[in-house]
């Protein structure tokens, strides 16, 4: 059960991670 929480922990931060580093991208691109 504890992994499946950290494996759920791990997956949305590289989700928000990867969300952030995009919106950078388009910040600098405008």
């Amino acid at each position: 059960m504890a992994i499946v929480l950290y494996l759920g922990l791990v997956g949305s931060g590289l989700l928000i991670a990867y969300i952030l580093n995009t919106a950078l991208k388009g910040i600098k691109l405008i």
